[in-house]
């Protein structure tokens, strides 16, 4: 099937259907809630698309399902949301469950090994989160040259991870790891939603999009032939515009 703008009327007619109070209304948070920076440190909501995430909280259930650490995404965030996952999925608030001591202590020997193999090489940063790790290239000067030189290190390591590639990243996650897409399934099961509506922009969200649930609507940012969303928005500006309009198919 192919690929539908979900701002079109048949979009705009799906997005109705799924917009209710028992849907789960889950977001990445690079990417879709906020544009990509070339520093992760810059990166921030739209003063208007914060006002709408916020409300959009209120009646119904929001989750932010994230690749960054919760405390990162929690400090871009600056909301009190009803979920925020951290870790591709692998964070959960710690009053909810506790953090994976064994995932700590595998991307612990990773970090280390790999700070020690990229010292030297300018453009390159390890972004240790906890339970899993993200190798950064964007600011390399040859990102080519240097994704095939993390790619040979990350070969070497031991235990192998679970290597996820982005846009000018590589995020490594302990195999046994939770995806994405279990974590929004356990998501919709502990706040009691019967269906939801993620939206994501990276290769790590397609972990959701490929379960092709009856019960989920799945919208890429970004037309790509490689999605397996069932709907697109043209480009992350699209956001703050989508939100309002749930908000209003809401009632709210």
């Amino acid at each position: 099937m192919p690929i539908r703008y979900l701002f079109d009327q048949q979009g705009l007619d799906d997005l109705a259907r799924f917009s209710t109070p028992r849907t789960l209304f889950a977001f990445d948070l690079d990417g879709t809630l906020a544009p990509i920076k070339v520093h992760a440190s810059e990166v921030k909501l739209a003063p208007e698309l914060s006002a709408a995430l916020e409300r959009l909280d209120q009646i119904a259930s929001v989750c932010v399902l994230t690749g960054r650490s919760r405390k990162d995404a929690l400090a871009i965030l600056n909301l009190d949301l009803r979920l925020v996952l951290g870790n591709h999925g692998c964070e959960w608030p710690p009053e909810v469950r506790p953090r994976n001591q064994r995932y700590l202590e595998i991307t612990g020997a990773w970090r280390e090994l790999l700070e020690r193999g990229f010292a030297q090489e300018s453009g390159v940063e390890i972004e240790y989160k906890g339970e899993t790790l993200t190798i950064h290239y964007r600011g390399a000067p040859d990102p080519e040259g240097a994704r095939v030189r993390i790619e040979k290190v990350v070969g070497e390591l031991i235990p192998a991870p679970r290597v996820i590639g982005g846009k000018f990243v590589m995020n490594l996650l302990p195999r046994e790891a939770e995806t994405k897409g279990i974590a929004l399934v356990e998501a919709m099961e502990f706040l009691g939603a019967g269906q939801a509506i993620y939206l994501g922009d990276d290769v790590t969200d397609e972990d959701v999009f490929t379960m092709s649930l009856p019960n989920l609507l799945g919208v890429h940012i970004g037309q790509e032939p490689w999605t397996a969303a069932s709907h697109y928005l043209e480009s992350q500006s699209e956001m703050t515009s989508l939100v309002q309009t749930m908000v209003r198919l809401l009632g709210g």
